[in-house]
């Protein structure tokens, strides 16, 4: 009996994550119940207010799924779950909710934001088609329907991929009220890679819908040998045209340049 009270009590705490922090999952998911299975052991330790789950740990609520060795949940006072804090799930992390799966090795959640980090080695996101990856961290914030990775961070569609610093994805309800990807901003040594061409700058933005991105700041365009520099591009993913504007001033760093070579053989000047 008491086995089955504490179960009872943790599928009340995972609630809270599974509402909050499953990566802009789908409102109706929330109204159904709640299923979490240890193959080790449940644990409630009143005096560290902490409920743990060990060894092979899987919750469950409607398509959402959370996977790890071991889930720590932390509350304050004394009402147990209804005063959860911060949930935190260990090795061998993975938090799906269709179409999105999240890899890492730890998670945070804090409750009373909303938001979770997710650290450890080969972080990545997947869908069908996209893929984004990290090296340092992924942070999830609800009250944004953000998710920001940081540290080499790449996504990539298709045959196409852009990497930055930190790429910033954001989510919002489609005319059905499907949450999905609507734009990736890209902050810090931003490279994105066509089928066809190299284009870097300082900062950009992905259209997901529309397959086109803005670059600005020192942006270079690069077409094997030729390339071309100036102060921002569009570039369209769909049709692998890219359009490279000036900053309209008459000054040599405010216009646009190229340089093309005619043949394979023709003596190669370096790219900025």
């Amino acid at each position: 009996m008491k086995e089955k009270r504490m179960k009872k009590t943790f599928l009340i705490l995972i609630l809270f994550f599974l509402n909050g922090a499953a990566f802009a999952k789908d409102a109706a998911d929330t109204a159904a119940p709640v299923e979490i299975s240890a193959a080790g052991s449940l644990e409630w330790n009143r005096k560290d207010k902490t409920y743990t789950a060990r060894d092979n740990v899987i919750v469950t609520q409607g398509l959402s799924r959370i996977q790890s060795d071991r889930l720590i949940a932390r509350y304050t006072g004394d009402n147990g779950a209804t005063a959860l804090s911060s949930l935190e799930a260990d090795n061998h992390v993975t938090i799906q909710s269709p179409p999105y799966t999240a890899y890492g090795d730890r998670a945070i959640y804090n409750v009373k934001t909303g938001n979770a980090v997710l650290t450890g080695k080969e972080l990545k996101i997947t869908t069908d088609a996209d893929l984004m990856t990290a090296q340092d961290k992924i942070e999830f914030f609800g009250a944004e329907q953000r998710l920001d990775a940081t540290g080499k961070a790449t996504a990539t569609h298709d045959s196409s991929t852009v990497t930055a610093d930190v790429l910033s994805a954001y989510f919002d309800k489609d005319a059905a009220g499907r949450m999905g990807l609507r734009k990736i901003t890209a902050r810090g040594s931003v490279v994105i890679k066509t089928a066809k061409e190299t284009v870097t700058g300082d900062e950009g933005v992905y259209d997901v819908v529309t397959q086109k991105a803005v670059l600005t700041g020192k942006v270079l365009i690069r077409q094997g040998q030729n390339w071309l520099e100036g102060t921002s591009a569009h570039v369209d993913m769909t049709t692998g045209i890219s359009q490279l504007l000036g900053s309209g001033n008459p000054e040599t760093e405010g216009r646009v340049k190229g340089v093309f070579y005619p043949s394979a053989d023709h003596p190669k000047k370096e790219s900025p």
